[in-house]
């Protein structure tokens, strides 16, 4: 029996730490961001067994997929019956602010659930609870899970898991709009520091939550919907340079480069821009109006590879989950 899901990624723009709640469910962080439609491939294949798991692919570890196989047999033990071997396939590179793991956890619980004959709607209620729980534990994402849940862009007004069916869930309140909207997401080819080194920092922390919080007053007021981009554009810049991120790990060089490699495109009239991805030494390329056309991605994403940068195009998602 097999099952399989492919889950976009997520790039947080703004955040807001929110971690203080006793229950995992309830932690999580307020922030807004884009959704994608390349993140991460997993397809599940079960045997009977008695929950062993084996991993195939580029995932950095299996202690994710153990722990959203934990996770849900502790939902239904019918899980536990089965040995499981994991094919997992990144489209992006992991721990570079592109929610991953979160990305991860999402298509390994759905992956595994559609190999069983799961009810769709159930499984999709399961995976985001799971997942949630998941980041936590792993000190990962605050808001990714919360976000792809969403899709499109999203505006994350409160913290920790949405409320689901079935009982599942939490607290969290998001809301998201979508548009065609095509992207390029870049980042440096050295390693990145992970979320936790972060989120686990206490001044790091601090900092993090008050600009977050200063930023997203105005963006919580009025609707959330398309005709809010450039106020998302120039609230995230604020905040990169509020919270302290932008002065941090070469940001601000990594942002010259992608200036750059746009002015070499022959994009420096402004009509894209750049703005860093949370956490990760990346950065998001964006249109500042649209509707836009694709054609200047492949003529970006080239000159962005000239200067040493990895990169790829992509467009906002508006379903994540079940991408194909």
């Amino acid at each position: 029996m097999q099952g399989r899901a492919h889950v976009g990624g997520h790039v947080t723009l703004i955040f807001s730490i929110q971690d203080d709640a006793e229950n995992l469910i309830a932690q999580g962080s307020r922030g807004a961001g884009l959704s994608l439609d390349r993140g991460v491939i997993i397809v599940a294949d079960a045997t009977p067994g008695n929950g062993q798991l084996t991993l195939e692919g580029d995932a950095p570890g299996s202690e994710l997929h153990c722990l959203v196989l934990e996770e849900l047999t502790s939902l239904s033990s019918s899980f536990g019956e089965y040995d499981w071997s994991i094919s997992h396939e990144c489209e992006l590179p992991p721990s570079q602010g592109f929610g991953l793991s979160a990305a991860g956890s999402i298509a390994c619980a759905l992956a595994i659930q559609r190999a069983l004959d799961t009810d769709e709607d159930l499984a999709r209620s399961r995976a985001i609870h799971i997942a949630h729980r998941v980041e936590r534990r792993l000190s990962g994402g605050l808001g990714d899970v919360a976000a792809l849940h969403a899709g499109g862009v999203e505006l994350r007004l409160e913290p920790g898991c949405p409320q689901l069916a079935d009982g599942l869930g939490g607290p969290g309140a998001v809301l998201s709009w979508y548009d065609e909207i095509p992207v390029v997401v870049v980042w440096r080819t050295t390693s990145s520091q992970h979320t936790s080194n972060y989120i686990d920092d206490g001044e790091w922390k601090l900092a993090i939550r008050a600009a977050g919080e200063h930023c997203l007053f105005g963006l919580r007021e009025g609707q959330w919907n398309a005709k809010r981009w450039s106020e998302l554009l120039a609230k995230s810049a604020e905040f990169a340079d509020r919270s302290g991120l932008l002065a941090d790990s070469g940001r601000v060089e990594l942002l010259h480069l992608i200036g750059g490699a746009l002015a070499g495109a022959g994009f420096a009239d402004g009509s894209l821009v750049a703005r860093l991805c949370m956490l990760g030494e990346s950065a998001v390329i964006v249109p500042t109006n649209y509707p836009t056309d694709v054609n200047w991605q492949s003529i970006v994403v080239e000159h962005l590879h000239m200067r040493g940068l990895g990169s790829s195009s992509a467009m906002i998602a508006a379903d994540a989950l079940n991408l194909d």
